[in-house]
C-alpha cells in the first residue's frame, strides 16, 4: 500500500468519526416540527434534546478519553461507533418524547467517546508539523458534514418521515465502524494508567497547554456565535431568502475549508505556531473591521464574516498540533478537555449574543469581536519566547 493511499484512508476515516457530530446536530434541524407533531409535545421540547446531545458529548468525551489512554484508541472507537449506530437505530421507533431524549443523549455519549480519540490517533500517528498537516486535511473532508446536513435532512424530509434521518446516522455509523475496522492502519500508542482525575490535573495545571487551548476555544466561540445568530443576521437582519442564506452560510464553511487546505500547504514550511499566531491576528483584525462596518449591507458584512470564520483553517489545526506535543500518553485525556471547554464556551457566547439580543447586530459582532481578540492578544503575550520541541 503507498504513503499516500495510506495517508487518504487515514484522513477520510477520521473525517469521517468527526463528521458524526454535525450530522447528528444538523440533519435533524429541519424535522423540528415534525417530531413535536408525532411525539404529540412541543417544538421547544424537541429542542432540548439538542442540548442533552452536547450534554452527553462533553460526558463521552470525559468518560471516554482517559480510557482510551490506557486501553487503546480502537477498542474505544468501536463501543463507541456501537452505541451511537443502535442508539440512532432506537430513535427512529421510539413514540415518546422522554424516551427520545434518554435515547439522544446515550447517542451522543456514544458519539463522544469515538470522536475524542481522532485527535488522540492523529497524535499517535505524527508529529509536529505532519500533524498539523493532517489536521487540517481531516477538519477540511470533516466540514463538508455541516454544509451538507441540513440540505440532506430537508432532502430527506421531503420524500419520507423524520425517523429516516435516524435510520440515516444508524446506516452511516455501521459504514464507518466497518471502514475503521477493515481499512484504518494498526497504530502504535503509549499506554498510560487509568487514571482520569490525574490525567485532566496534568492538562489543566500545564500553563502553556492551556494557554493554546483557551485561545483556541475564545477564537472558535466567535464561530458558534455566528452560527447561533446567522439565521437573524442573514434572515431577518438583511432579508436574505432561505435559499440565499443556505448559499451565504455554505460559503463561510467553504472558506474555512479554504483556508485549511492552504495550512495544510503552507504547515510544510512553516511552523504551526507561526501560522497560528497569524490566523488568531487576521481573525481579531476581522472582528474589528465587523463591528466597525455592522450597519453596512450584507455584500459589505458577508466577505468579513467569511473570513472571520476562515481563519479557523489555520487556528484549529495549528493549535491542537502544538497542544496535543505537550501529552504523548495521556492525548485523548487532552483533546476531551479541549473539546468540553470548546463546547460549553461555544454555547455560552451563543447564549450571551442571544441574551443581549437588541435588534441590531451589536452585541452579535461585538461579542466576536471581543471574543477573538481575547484570543489574539492571550496567545501572542503568552506564547513570546516560545519555540516548540519537535522534529518535523
Amino acid at each position: 500500500m503507498s504513503k499516500s493511499l495510506t495517508e487518504r484512508q487515514i484522513v477520510l476515516t477520521l473525517a469521517s468519526l468527526s463528521a458524526i457530530t454535525p450530522l447528528a446536530i444538523d440533519m435533524y434541524l429541519p424535522s423540528f416540527p415534525a417530531i413535536a407533531t408525532d411525539l404529540q409535545t412541543s417544538i421547544p421540547n424537541v429542542e432540548f434534546s439538542l442540548s442533552l446531545y452536547f450534554f452527553g458529548m462533553a460526558l463521552g468525551q470525559l468518560f471516554g478519553g482517559p480510557i482510551s489512554d490506557a486501553y487503546g484508541r480502537r477498542p474505544m472507537v468501536i463501543i463507541g461507533l456501537i452505541l451511537f449506530g443502535l442508539s440512532s437505530f432506537f430513535i427512529s421507533i421510539t413514540h415518546q418524547i422522554e424516551t427520545f431524549w434518554i435515547l439522544r443523549a446515550l447517542q451522543s455519549f456514544g458519539g463522544g467517546i469515538a470522536t475524542v480519540n481522532v485527535s488522540a490517533t492523529v497524535k499517535d500517528m505524527f508529529s509536529g508539523k505532519e500533524s498539523a498537516r493532517i489536521f487540517s486535511l481531516i477538519a477540511m473532508v470533516m466540514l463538508m458534514a455541516p454544509l451538507l446536513a441540513p440540505t440532506l435532512g430537508s432532502f430527506v424530509l421531503k420524500f419520507f418521515e423524520w425517523e429516516m434521518i435516524f435510520l440515516f446516522l444508524g446506516f452511516y455509523t455501521l459504514f464507518a465502524l466497518a471502514f475503521y475496522l477493515f481499512r484504518f492502519p494498526s497504530v502504535k500508542q503509549e499506554r498510560s494508567k487509568i487514571t482520569p482525575i490525574q490525567n485532566y490535573k496534568t492538562v489543566l495545571s500545564h500553563k502553556l497547554a492551556m494557554l493554546f487551548i483557551i485561545s483556541q476555544i475564545l477564537c472558535t466561540s466567535g464561530m458558534y456565535t455566528f452560527i447561533t445568530s446567522s439565521s437573524f443576521i442573514y434572515m431577518e437582519h438583511f432579508n436574505v431568502s432561505p435559499s440565499k442564506f443556505a448559499l451565504f452560510f455554505g460559503a463561510s464553511v467553504l472558506m474555512m475549508m479554504f483556508f485549511g487546505r492552504l495550512n495544510a500547504w503552507i504547515v510544510k514550511g512553516k511552523e504551526p505556531l507561526t501560522l497560528l499566531r497569524i490566523g488568531v491576528s487576521a481573525q481579531a483584525i476581522f472582528g474589528i473591521l465587523l463591528f466597525v462596518f455592522q450597519n453596512s449591507n450584507v455584500y459589505v458584512l458577508f466577505p468579513l464574516i467569511g473570513l472571520y470564520i476562515g481563519m479557523l483553517g489555520f487556528i484549529f489545526s495549528n493549535s491542537i498540533s502544538l497542544t496535543l506535543e505537550f501529552f504523548p500518553t495521556i492525548s485523548a485525556s487532552a483533546n476531551a478537555i479541549i473539546g468540553v471547554l470548546q463546547y460549553s464556551v461555544g454555547a455560552l457566547m451563543g447564549f450571551v449574543a442571544s441574551f443581549l439580543h437588541d435588534g441590531t447586530l451589536f452585541p452579535i459582532t461585538g461579542v466576536m469581536m471581543t471574543v477573538s481578540l481575547c484570543g489574539a492578544v492571550l496567545l501572542l503575550l503568552g506564547s513570546k519566547g516560545y519555540i516548540p520541541h519537535h522534529g518535523r
